[in-house]
């Protein structure tokens, strides 16, 4: 019995490092788009979605910190399509 209860918990474990190193990967290439929206001047030509973009990603970092992956990836998502639509109207984008 007590073999199966470390068994479980490692396999717990695992999974929640994996579901973190997952949203820190999401989390950093929603940091990238952004950053490459803000090079376009999407601050100036596309407020509204690189200012969501930016909150978006803020919340998710918040979400990953108090272990709330789920949520972080959906904020992270919401992020990454925000600052991808910023960047096409900035000019950016590809055409």
């Amino acid at each position: 019995m007590r073999r199966a209860w470390i068994v479980l918990c490692a396999v717990v474990l695992v999974a929640g490092l994996v579901a973190g190193c997952a949203t820190e990967t999401a989390m950093q290439n929603a940091r990238t788009s952004l950053a490459q929206a803000k090079a376009a001047g999407a601050e100036k030509k596309a407020a509204f979605e690189y200012y969501a973009a930016e909150e978006f990603l803020k919340k998710a970092n918040i979400e990953a910190e108090e272990g709330n992956y789920s949520s972080a990836e959906v904020l992270t998502k919401q992020s990454q399509e925000y600052s991808a639509k910023a960047l096409q109207m900035a000019g950016g984008g590809a055409k």
